[in-house]
C-alpha cells in the first residue's frame, strides 16, 4: 500500500472516531507524525511504539487500544510486545478475494473438462465476492491455480491439477 492511502486510511479512522464521539484523538495524530514516517518496517515493538508516540505528549495504554481497536495496529501471537502495522477494514475485502477464488476453482472443476472458454467466463458473474470476475481470472492465473490455452476459436482457461 502507498503511504498517501495508509494516510488517507488513517484520516478515515479519525472521521469515524469523531462519529462515535471518542475521546483522546490527539493519538492519531501522533501516530501519523512520529511513528509512520520513521518506521517503515512492518511491525515494532512495544517499548519503541510508546517512545515514539511520546513526541507529541505523554501515553497511556488507552491510546495504543484506541490504536488497536481502529484497525492500525494488531498484536502479534508469538510476542506480545510487538506490533504489526495494519490496513483498516481489509477484512472484507480479503474474505471476498478467498470466496471469489473458492467460486471461480469450483465452478471450473464441476465442468466436465475442468474448463472453459474465457470470453463467456468472464461474463459470468461471482455470488460471493464484491470483486470482478476478471479480478479473480488474473489472480489465479498468476498463481498457477489456472492456466490459459490458446485454440482457434479463442482462450480457454484450465483448471490446473493440484
Amino acid at each position: 500500500m502507498f503511504l498517501d492511502d495508509y494516510l488517507s486510511q488513517i484520516e478515515c479512522v479519525v472521521k469515524r472516531m469523531k462519529q462515535k464521539k471518542q475521546d483522546a484523538l490527539e493519538v492519531f495524530e501522533w501516530f501519523r507524525l512520529y511513528v509512520i514516517y520513521t518506521k517503515l518496517e512492518p511491525s515494532i515493538g512495544h517499548q519503541e511504539l510508546c517512545l515514539l508516540l511520546s513526541h507529541g505528549g505523554k501515553v497511556m495504554d488507552e491510546h495504543i487500544s484506541l490504536l488497536i481497536n481502529a484497525g492500525l495496529l494488531t498484536r502479534q501471537l508469538i510476542d506480545s510486545s510487538m506490533y504489526w502495522f495494519a490496513i483498516p477494514s481489509i477484512g472484507s475485502v480479503l474474505k471476498g478475494l478467498s470466496q471469489g477464488r473458492k467460486e471461480l476453482l469450483s465452478l471450473l472443476h464441476r465442468r466436465r473438462y475442468k474448463e472453459m472458454m474465457l470470453a463467456p467466463l468472464e461474463k459470468k458473474r461471482l455470488r460471493l465476492s464484491p470483486l470482478d470476475m476478471r479480478f479473480h481470472l488474473r489472480d489465479l492465473i498468476g498463481s498457477g491455480h489456472l492456466q490459459t490455452v490458446p485454440t482457434p476459436t479463442g482462450l480457454v482457461v484450465r483448471a490446473t491439477k493440484d
